[in-house]
């Protein structure tokens, strides 16, 4: 790691005091410590719902199948489980006293799954199987980090058309007056699905204290190990506030992450076991904090929060503008420099969005390349922060565990097998996407002219040349996909890698024009043009360019010509000479 880990300590146990509520404990317990580290490494979200009992086991629930959240990470490489306690229209999943349960204001329901999820958390709470409190003592004793996970801003509606799903809270039926509204701003048209019209104002001191009420049951009722304030909406970035308010969001969101502070503060005396405060940011510098109105520097400094969680900042899902991608390659370099020589920690989440034709979402590879990338930054932790990450369906499969046995060990991840994209978007993403936050560096699919470079840069963790001069590599390719191209025709392209041109020698050609593959046909058309690279081609360690140009268009072809994927697909021996399957038969 580059940079130096500082632990949080308590002085010694302290009694644990009766505190009246759901939850309490009036046993005297030492403050609880993980591993060498004592800190969190590798977490992962779970919004409680889509890939769990609440939508996919039939009623009735025992606490058992509660657990299994807890149980499929056992001895998986996760050692955090970060649980979503509700959702954005202020309805939450577990026995609050201070907030409706999901279906609590519900008579008649549109919608099957969200009345099966609501009769599950409804009989298991009626039952005395609180899944907050079940959750936490089943990570406890799986020696696993237990931090809930809830949206700071929520969103209001009307109730004759949304009360039927049960997501939303009286509280915000009853008060529309607290909604942002329309917001004017030239920028609120870059807004997400969620930050709407209806989402409620921070502004209003009633919208906080409702928030605040949630998090404050969490940290002293439930022996969590902290909270996360979520600062997205379904991992979507954007003021609580209309745009030409956020300089008063600034500090009123920070008193009121002070005062969470003070609490769990609180709960670590009652409790004896700390109570950490996490909050989710965009990744980028200060100005992309400022946006929303984050005031991250003075979280960092007056010590209000214990890590920060940094994800990508371009997710938006619109009906009329969407912007999806997996981003390996976050810009974690302020984050990190910002809590050097803090006791805050920084950990990389990583949206695992690949939306590409047969993978949904990003493979092994692929994965261990974002965290080979992230710890090479000098981040604390890597974790995983979709809603739920089922590259192959849930329960997990046996490649779920491998992939995730790595993603604490930056020296085991050096020699893992690796593939390193361009920033790409989604296949259903719009071309032009429009984000509330600038987007940095070219992003695929690109057109490229005739006899003009595509400048295309990505970034590599591996040390190739210290592998290589241990006969450890077994392969390095560069992958790109050009569409609307035929190279059997006379299209003529010509691809260099940090101003060295790649000779047609090492160049494997391959046809993409209608394949039809897993049930579909594969597209764009085009040519895949895979290069196997020689040592002296490799790429280096930290930021690469890769330069294509089409020299030469079939003047018969109108259709223009696009950069769609490129990739960087390394392979590793585990000894020199070694082979893992030497023969064939």
């Amino acid at each position: 790691m580059k940079r130096r880990h500082f632990l949080q300590t308590l002085g010694g146990a302290t009694p644990v005091v009766a505190l009246g509520t759901v939850g309490a404990k009036t046993d005297t317990k030492p403050v609880r410590r993980h591993g060498s580290s004592n800190e969190p490494r590798v977490f992962y979200y779970d919004d409680g719902r889509h890939f769990s009992g609440l939508y996919q086991f039939a009623p009735p629930l025992e606490s058992g199948d509660l657990t299994y959240a807890v149980d499929q990470l056992v001895n998986s490489g996760v050692d955090t489980l970060l649980y979503s306690a509700g959702l954005e229209g202020g309805i939450v999943q577990y026995g609050s006293q201070v907030a409706q349960k999901w279906g609590d204001n519900v008579k008649q329901w549109d919608h099957p799954i969200f009345y099966r999820a609501s009769r599950n958390l409804q009989q298991l709470v009626a039952d005395g199987h609180d899944p907050m409190r079940i959750l936490a003592e089943r990570c406890h004793e799986k020696g696993i980090w237990f931090i809930p996970s809830g949206t700071v801003c929520i969103v209001g509606g009307n109730r004759k058309k949304d009360i039927g799903y049960g997501r939303k809270s009286d509280f915000v039926f009853d008060n529309p007056q607290f909604e942002v509204g329309n917001d004017e701003h030239p920028e609120a048209r870059h807004l997400g699905r969620f930050f709407g019209p209806a989402r409620f104002n921070f502004l209003h001191a009633e919208v906080r204290q409702e928030r605040f009420a949630i998090f404050e049951e969490l940290l002293t009722n439930y022996e969590t190990d902290g909270v996360e304030l979520d600062f997205t909406i379904d991992n979507e970035f954007g003021p609580f506030c209309r745009i030409d308010e956020v300089p008063q969001l600034g500090p009123i969101l920070t008193q009121w992450i002070r005062d969470i502070r003070e609490v769990a503060r609180r709960a670590e005396q009652s409790q004896g076991r700390q109570k950490r405060v996490y909050v989710r940011i965009p990744a980028g510098s200060a100005s992309m904090w400022r946006i929303p109105g984050f005031e991250v520097e003075t979280w960092v400094t007056e010590k209000l929060v214990d890590a920060l969680i940094v994800i990508t900042p371009y997710k938006k899902e619109t009906a009329k503008n969407r912007l999806l991608m997996m981003d390996q390659d976050l810009d974690l370099a302020p984050a990190i420099d910002l809590a050097r020589s803090t006791e805050c920690r920084v950990l990389a989440g990583y949206m695992s969005t690949l939306g590409q034709q047969l993978e949904s979402m990003s493979t092994p590879e692929m994965t261990w390349a974002a965290a080979a990338l992230a710890y090479d930054m000098g981040v604390d932790g890597f974790g995983l922060g979709l809603d739920g990450w089922v590259p192959n369906g849930w329960p997990w499969t046996k490649q779920e565990y491998r992939t995730l046995r790595k993603l604490g060990h930056p020296e085991v991840l050096a020699t893992a097998d690796k593939i390193y994209r361009v920033r790409s978007l989604d296949r259903n993403s719009d071309r032009n996407p429009e984000s509330l936050f600038p987007l940095v560096g070219p992003v695929l699919p690109l057109a490229v002219s005739e006899g003009t470079p595509l400048e295309l840069p990505f970034t590599v963790a591996d040390d190739l040349s210290r592998w290589q001069s241990e006969e450890r590599v077994k392969s390095v390719r560069m992958r790109v996909h050009v569409a609307n191209i035929d190279i059997a025709g006379h299209d003529r392209i010509e691809v260099s890698l940090n101003g060295r041109s790649l000779p047609d020698s090492i160049r494997e050609e391959i046809d993409l024009h209608f394949r039809y593959l897993k049930n579909q046909a594969v597209g764009p058309y085009g040519y895949l043009l895979e290069y196997r690279l020689t040592p002296e081609l490799f790429p280096r360690k930290g930021t690469n360019t890769l330069s294509v140009t089409l020299v030469k268009r079939d003047p018969v072809l109108r259709a223009g010509v696009e950069v769609y994927d490129v990739a960087c697909m390394i392979e590793y021996r585990h000894h020199r000479q070694y082979e893992r399957d030497p023969i064939e038969y």
